[in-house]
């Protein structure tokens, strides 16, 4: 139960984000979380967000679902001792 529970949150929260993301991208009617947020981080209070600011556009639409999912299930199939 846990394991199909934490398999489907995540493969609905990756729906929810990328659907709203474009939605918002299209429409403009809102920025989206990163354009909001990652758009010139101040780097006194966030250095390490700001460092990676410039970058964080060119990886989010990379495809990491596959690579998610199969961490998650790895991890729901380790042993515990």
């Amino acid at each position: 139960m846990h394991g199909y529970r934490a398999i489907w949150y995540h493969t609905a929260d990756e729906i929810a984000i990328r659907t709203t993301a474009t939605h918002r991208r299209t429409t403009g009617d809102r920025p989206t979380h990163r354009d909001r947020d990652f758009t010139g981080p101040d780097p006194t209070e966030l250095p390490r967000l700001a460092e990676v600011a410039e970058r964080w556009a060119p990886l989010t639409p990379q495809a990491t679902y596959a690579h998610g999912l199969t961490a998650l299930v790895e991890g729901l199939l380790t042993t515990r001792n």
